[in-house]
């Protein structure tokens, strides 16, 4: 009987261990899914992370990028602009002076068709003079005294050594007679050409009047020098003074007309 009740005790306390080993198992084996799962659910976490900083990244580069490559564009573009309007307005607008200097190459061209050197040598003389004039009456007023027409450009008064000294200088043109026309000045004291200050009057230190006188056909032109300055005797005996405050005057005395011409001297 006693042998009977240790046999069913040792049996139900078998059982006890083997029910608690169950539940044991089962549990840890609950706890390292549990464990497993929550691991699983960090790493996720962390690639998610990861992937979103490197999108950042990506991003960032992109604008980085687009914000340098912007100003390119616009700079390229911006230059192209100004260059097409540049060739636009070269196109539309070419310089007088272009034009200008195109026909007198071509007139020059002309010239070297003439028969003999002389004749070349004589029309590029007239063409080059006859340019030179031109350019000079563009910057010129003009006063018209009996056949002559006088282009004045103005001058500058300059000091040498204490001395006033100006350089006039003129184009005349015969624009108003079939004939020869001549201008004289063979000396200070023999001169129809002189500069007043409206009290003193002024005669020439130095001119460049070949032989005393200057001779224009009908239509012909040509420029001449006259110098104001130091007295050099010879009816020259005042020493020509320059007072910003007077108004000077170019005088002509001739026997085909009389007349001044306002200097406006600087």
């Amino acid at each position: 009987m006693i042998n009977q009740m240790t046999q069913n005790n040792t049996i139900k306390l078998l059982a006890l261990i083997i029910g608690a080993s169950l539940i044991l198992s089962v549990t840890l084996s609950t706890s390292a899914f549990a464990e497993e799962k929550k691991d699983k659910k960090k790493d996720t976490k962390k690639d998610t992370k990861k992937e979103s900083k490197k999108d950042s990244k990506k991003d960032k580069k992109k604008l980085i990028k687009q914000t340098i490559k912007k100003p390119k564009t616009m700079k390229t573009s911006a230059v192209s602009s100004n260059a097409t309007t540049t060739n636009i307005a070269a196109k539309l607008q070419p310089t007088q002076m272009q034009t200008v200097d195109d026909a007198l190459q071509d007139k020059l061209q002309a010239c070297k068709q003439k028969e003999t050197q002389r004749e070349q040598y004589e029309c590029e003389k007239a063409l080059k003079s006859g340019n030179v004039n031109e350019e000079f009456k563009s910057k010129s007023t003009k006063t018209v005294i009996g056949p002559i027409t006088f282009y004045y450009a103005g001058a500058t008064v300059e000091k040498t050594g204490g001395k006033d000294i100006v350089n006039l200088k003129f184009l005349v043109e015969n624009t108003g007679s079939k004939e020869n026309i001549a201008l004289y000045c063979t000396g200070p004291a023999a001169c129809n050409y002189d500069v007043s200050d409206g009290t003193t009057t002024y005669k020439y230190s130095a001119q460049d009047f070949t032989n005393g006188q200057i001779v224009l056909k009908p239509g012909a032109s040509r420029m001449f020098n006259m110098l104001f300055g130091p007295a050099i005797g010879y009816g020259s005996y005042i020493d020509f003074k320059f007072d910003p405050s007077k108004q000077y005057t170019f005088n002509i005395k001739e026997s085909w007309g009389s007349g001044n011409i306002p200097l406006n001297l600087k």
